[in-house]
């Protein structure tokens, strides 16, 4: 936590209300602790002497002159470092960190009159402010309990605090969260199809090819006949006997999985794998094989599956079929034969190019199929898998994250040719190629699924909406980064087509916006208030429990408690915030100097998504976010203020100017809504969205703090001020300007506008003096918990 301390001082001093803020991080919200000082006899004038000067001093334009449009002061910050991170949870949190400063920094604020009505007794004009670090400055008070003239510590000094920016990024990217979520689980179906590929398919090509030599050589009866009699088995008459005449045909050559249509006879590619991949002969496997191709009913129906077996099971094991992923040596070989046919010979139609081992050094294919980068520390390899903050984190993946962020740089990577690369990424995206993403190559590719034991096809897509919340139907078991996790494995069994809707179809889908209004029902507890047409203002808020959210997907509760859990401590605790750390290099905490957490620093996050410009933040306003080169922090703001009669010095309104000139109404553009946050006031007083501002055009003036303006509760479905907390939001009569309500009374109570803020409402202490000055002292103090 950062906080600024300001001492009391003549009228003068308290009435600049900008050397009054308070700056809360992270989770440490804004806290203000203001001494302000009322006297009754100020430089030897008595009270009403003072009245008199004040209003004297605001008649004419002219009295407000160099004094008033430049004037400078000091601001005192201090400062909590986290310097202990575990503590933070402990039983005493304050062992958690240091108290540094004073910071003291030279304030410099700008005024521009724009417009005097000294009939209205009215003044409006613009500011902004100028801090810089006073090195020579000090400030007088109680430092880690030592009393006195205390140095102003250096304003580089670095402080570690909570990324204020990390739980609002989290939210706005859980729905790309949920969409990587899904590619990094699609990436383990491609680790373990390509494996699988590589270990079987490659030797079912092989050996699909020496049957079709075999049959080449003689006939299809003759090969049947062969294998009928390695085993002693005497053959049927084939030509003549219709029960036995079309065997040969459909066994060797003609055999298709009913489910897809695709080729499983012994000389296609998956013919020799789909074959002895059944298993050896049995009660339960011979007239499941038999059905297949073409011999069940037959009076050898046993024997021929037993012959067919042998010799479609030694084809397959002389090609290297059944030997262990660790005992494989040729790698290379197989990589090539599986790229190249991928798909030719088994129905779907799929024939990418080759990729030439004999182009790529044996360094390569190692660092290729099973390599770590040094950078990372994770796995870059095509079959390798890394873990990452306890998300596994698949080679797949980041070798098509990497061939789509910089094909160039990808390439120098992993050491082969460009297209032997691009052929490789075109093999591996099209396993794994997204149907709700569009970085990819190609179209997802459909697998038989007859090779994994299974009906139809299968492809990435379908494999995801079937894991997400049911049995992985490869290998069985539960997704780690699926619904049936934790408490809830087992519990859940939402079919494919109910996991799209929830995922990507529906109006509530979790890939869209309903994300973030999913998880501030998690974290508030009731849903969005709801009207005829959506979430509005003065609509229905509903309990926000597992009842609710079952009702909004169609499904039954204890499935909504799993989604529910998935949702929140899943992928928003864990997925998400992994994600921007891999992706961006953002941590739930952040460690910079004092002057870039108050004026101005460039989130890694804000500025990969948004780019350079975009993607400052500060704490503190000042004309220029610190360190950016001069990049300015925004419109200027502006002010309307009394000057004359009982309100004198009093706020009226305050807005902004389009100092920038860029056309926009844009002081907060993007904060809030990144597709359309330039607005105004029109002239029947009603907010208009969407709006062009002229170059030095004042706009949104508002008797209210603008972001607690009609329109921001309107924006925010009149949450805003239920959620903050204080219910203050009027400006208007607050202190500000050259004087302050408080000569007239200084013993009443008087509201301060805290830099636009909060607005804060004084208690009197009672009589003080300052200086010898007799004064009255008030306290304002605003809790965080309202705020």
């Amino acid at each position: 936590m950062l906080y600024a301390c300001h001492p009391s001082g003549p009228l003068g001093d308290v009435v600049d209300d900008t050397a009054r803020k308070a700056i809360g991080l992270g989770a440490m919200l804004l806290l203000v602790n203001v001494i302000l000082g009322v006297t009754g006899t100020v430089d030897g004038l008595i009270e009403g002497a003072v009245q008199d000067s004040i209003e004297g001093s605001m008649d004419e334009l002219s009295d407000f002159d160099e004094n008033w449009t430049t004037t400078k002061g000091e601001r005192v910050y201090f400062a909590y470092s986290i310097t202990d991170e575990a503590a933070l949870s402990s039983d005493d949190p304050s062992q958690a960190f240091d108290y540094m400063g004073p910071f003291i920094y030279e304030v410099t604020t700008q005024r521009e009159v724009l417009d005097f009505d000294s009939d209205a007794g009215e003044i409006t004009y613009s500011e902004f402010e100028s801090f810089e670090w006073c090195e020579n400055c000090t400030w007088n008070g109680t430092m880690n309990g030592v009393d006195g003239a205390h140095a102003s510590v250096s304003g580089d000094t670095e402080i570690t605090q909570v990324n204020i920016l990390w739980n609002t990024q989290r939210m706005a990217g859980l729905a790309t969260g949920i969409e990587y979520g899904e590619t990094f689980a699609k990436a383990g179906f491609a680790n373990e199809v390509i494996r699988f590929e590589l270990m079987n398919k490659a030797p079912s090509i092989w050996a699909s090819q020496d049957i079709a030599a075999m049959i080449s050589a003689s006939n299809k009866s003759d090969v049947l006949s062969g294998w009928l009699s390695a085993i002693g088995a005497s053959s049927p008459d084939w030509a003549n006997d219709s029960s036995y005449s079309s065997v040969p045909n459909s066994v060797l050559t003609g055999a298709v999985d009913p489910s897809t249509g695709a080729c499983i006879a012994l000389n296609c590619e998956i013919g020799p794998l789909v074959f002895a991949g059944m298993g050896a002969p049995s009660a339960s496997v011979t007239p499941l094989r038999a059905s297949l191709y073409g011999y069940a009913g037959t009076g050898m129906m046993a024997t021929i599956d037993a012959a067919v077996y042998a010799g479609a099971a030694t084809a397959f094991s002389e090609n290297g079929g059944g030997v262990s992923f660790e005992n494989i040596t040729d790698w290379g070989e197989r990589l090539k034969e599986v790229t190249r046919s991928a798909g030719c010979g088994d129905g779907t139609g799929y024939c990418p190019k080759t990729v030439d081992v004999l182009q790529i050094n044996p360094e390569a294919l190692e660092y290729t199929l099973f390599g770590t980068n040094e950078e990372t520390g994770l796995a870059a390899g095509i079959l390798a898998t890394s873990d990452f903050e306890g998300i596994p984190l698949h080679g797949t993946a980041l070798f098509l994250l990497g061939a789509s962020a910089n094909a160039g740089a990808a390439v120098i990577e992993y050491g082969i040719g460009f297209q032997e690369f691009l052929d490789l990424v075109d093999y591996v995206g099209r396993v794994m190629a997204q149907g709700h993403l569009s970085f990819l190559i190609g179209e997802t590719r459909d697998i038989p699924n007859i090779i994994f034991g299974g009906s139809g096809f299968i492809n990435a897509d379908l494999w995801w909406e079937t894991s997400f919340g049911g049995t992985e139907p490869i290998a069985g078991g539960y997704l780690t980064i699926g619904i049936n996790r934790g408490e809830y494995e087992g519990t859940v069994e939402i079919p494919p087509e109910k996991a799209r809707e929830i995922l990507y179809d529906s109006e509530y889908a979790l890939t869209g916006d309903f994300a973030r209004v999913f998880m501030y029902g998690e974290f508030a507890g009731v849903s969005l208030p709801i009207g005829p047409d959506g979430a509005q203002e003065g609509g229905v808020e509903s309990e926000w429990n597992d009842a609710y959210v079952a009702g909004l997907y169609g499904i039954s509760e204890i499935e909504a408690a799993a989604l529910r859990s998935w949702v929140k401590d899943f992928m928003f605790e864990q997925v998400v915030g992994a994600l921007l750390t891999f992706q961006y290099g953002s941590t739930a905490y952040t460690t910079q100097s004092v002057s870039n957490w108050l004026y101005g620093w460039s989130d890694p996050v804000l500025e990969g998504l948004f780019g350079y410009e975009s993607s400052w933040s500060s704490l503190e306003t000042n004309e220029t976010y610190y360190g950016s080169d001069g990049l300015g922090t925004g419109d200027y703001s502006v002010y309307v203020m009394s000057t004359k009669g009982a309100t004198i010095g009093n706020a009226l309104r305050e807005g902004y100017i389009n100092s920038n000139g860029d056309g926009l109404c844009d002081f907060e553009r993007a904060a809030w809504d990144a597709t359309d946050s330039s607005y105004k006031i029109d002239a029947g007083g009603n907010w208009e969205k969407g709006v062009v501002c002229e170059e030095n055009e004042t706009y949104a003036l508002t008797t209210s703090m603008p972001w607690r303006s009609d329109y921001s509760e309107s924006f925010t479905y009149g949450l805003l001020s239920d959620h903050v907390g204080n219910a203050l939001t009027e400006t208007s009569g607050t202190i500000g300007g050259k004087s302050s309500p408080l000569v007239n009374d200084p013993s009443s109570s008087f509201r301060l506008n805290v830099v636009g803020y909060a607005i804060g409402e004084s208690t009197v202490v009672g009589d003080d003096t300052y200086k010898d000055i007799p004064m009255v002292e008030h306290r304002i103090v605003l809790e965080p918990e309202h705020h």
